[in-house]
């Protein structure tokens, strides 16, 4: 019995794609103060010839140290040079914008009204528009925009990481990396009191988003009991993110069923593979008795 369930993780708002929880907020269109506004528009226009005409070292300190980045996280020297180097392959070339059409994004809904100068410099600018790329085989048009944040009394910018991504997964992708197994990335963790194991551990790369992984166990029933209910997750070590997933699921004394799931392998290819943890947190019995893991039980 294969029961498959699909979890994409949805970006609302974000300065990276670090990051692979899910973050609602508000998104609001305001005017900047007119000073921060030309500034801005100024030099978002150079970081935008920088890049079309290759002078990379202009681009590098344009984009920042991300001290506004998802959890405030500054880029690193090696993050840094990834994000170049995809730049670089693939290629913002223009950004046809309106300065006077950007959004932002808070967690609480932000007052009507024109956005004060002190509130303009704490906040990140979403600038959108009609994007011009190209790589060293093809030029293309899309829907993008640029983040613009404030550091030090200047603006910086992080470019379309995940229009970049998505492209370069393309390229350089191969069907050995879809038929590579990724069981590596994940940890199985089997506690001795659980009634349920964890078997059969495979992880291969979705096609249609390669920064997933379909993820193929087993859960093998120890116990001379009928499980008819459970409750696991996938949780990344580095704390970022959990799936948890479960259901009415039944398995037989001595038992196994074979389960799917998808989870993330990363949300910006530049900060590295997320590694993460698969175990076993709840099981029903048929007989009305329930097991907990410690973790579990210590939370409630």
């Amino acid at each position: 019995m294969l029961i498959r369930r699909l979890f994409l993780i949805g970006v609302i708002c974000i300065c990276s794609f670090a990051s692979a929880q899910v973050r609602a907020c508000w998104v609001s269109h305001h005017e900047l103060p007119d000073d921060l506004r030309s500034s801005l528009e100024k030099r978002l226009s150079t970081f935008l010839a920088a890049e079309a005409e290759g002078r990379w070292d202009e681009v590098a300190e344009l984009i920042g140290e991300c001290s506004r980045c998802a959890g405030g996280s500054l880029y690193t020297d090696l993050y840094k040079r990834c994000l170049l180097s995809r730049m670089q392959e693939i290629r913002m070339v223009d950004l046809d914008f309106s300065i006077h059409d950007l959004t932002t994004c808070t967690m609480t809904e932000l007052p009507a009204g024109p956005m004060t100068r002190v509130a303009a410099e704490q906040l990140k600018w979403y600038v959108g528009g009609t994007g011009s790329f190209q790589t060293s085989s093809e030029r293309w048009t899309e829907q993008t925009q640029v983040v613009a944040y404030r550091d030090n009394g200047q603006w910086y910018f992080i470019p379309p990481q995940q229009h970049m991504q998505e492209k370069w997964e393309k390229i350089h992708y191969t069907e050995a990396d879809f038929a590579r197994d990724y069981r590596q990335e994940l940890e199985v963790r089997n506690s001795p009191s659980s009634p349920l194991e964890i078997t059969n551990l495979h992880a291969y790369m979705d096609r249609k988003f390669p920064s997933i992984r379909n993820v193929r166990f087993k859960l093998h029933n120890r116990t001379s009991k009928k499980v008819v209910g459970l409750r696991a997750e996938i949780t990344m070590i580095n704390g970022r993110g959990a799936i948890d997933f479960g259901g009415p699921f039944e398995i037989e004394a001595k038992g196994e069923m074979a389960l799917e799931q998808s989870a993330s392998a990363y949300g910006d290819f530049c900060r590295g593979i997320d590694k993460q943890a698969l175990f076993v947190e709840e099981v029903d019995f048929a007989d009305g008795s329930k097991w907990k893991s410690e973790e579990q039980a210590k939370s409630e």
